[in-house]
């Protein structure tokens, strides 16, 4: 949906007063704080944990597999229906297909929230690069980590741009 942009002139008033006033900024809808555009789909995927948030440490993602499906995805991360619950600050790994199109794997995330009710787990996952990885992870932790672990990069964005853009025009058509 497109919105009017709003613009606000701003000029220079004199005045002998020294206090300074200001009114609300203006009120900017959720939608428009995204970075990159939501696609809504239903795909399934699997993801292991590398790193928790309490520290406790699998450089193999050896722990145990936890199944989902993604119910959007977009440049920036996915939003995910998992079988099991997840802590706001765990390393993930993730294995994805985009509509049976294009398949992406070791792909690296941080769950950036959870919601949980009644046995179901919504969980919002930012999509990292392993240079992310320094601030989280010990040298010694950075040196475990198989080489395979893929960077959400620019080579994958391209594929999702691609899908979107694939999905824009199939939408087009009908």
């Amino acid at each position: 949906m497109r919105t009017k942009e709003k613009v606000k002139f701003v000029k220079d008033v004199e005045t002998e007063s020294t206090e300074l006033a200001a009114r609300k900024p203006f009120r900017v809808d959720r939608e428009n704080k995204r970075r990159f555009i939501r696609l809504q789909i239903s795909s399934p995927m699997t993801m292991k944990k590398i790193k928790d948030a309490v520290g406790n440490f699998w450089p193999e993602g050896d722990w145990h597999m936890i199944n989902g499906t993604i119910l959007n995805i977009s440049a920036g991360g996915v939003l995910v229906d998992i079988d099991q619950p997840l802590l706001e600050g765990d390393v993930v790994c993730m294995y994805f297909t985009l509509q049976e199109v294009e398949c992406l794997d070791n792909v690296l995330g941080l769950v950036k929230r959870v919601d949980g009710e009644n046995g179901f787990f919504l969980a919002g996952i930012e999509f990292i690069t392993r240079d992310y990885l320094n601030d989280l992870f010990s040298r010694g932790e950075l040196e475990m980590l198989p080489n395979d672990l893929t960077n959400f990069d620019e080579s994958v964005r391209e594929v999702l741009n691609k899908y979107v853009y694939a999905e824009k025009v199939s939408r087009q058509v009908e």
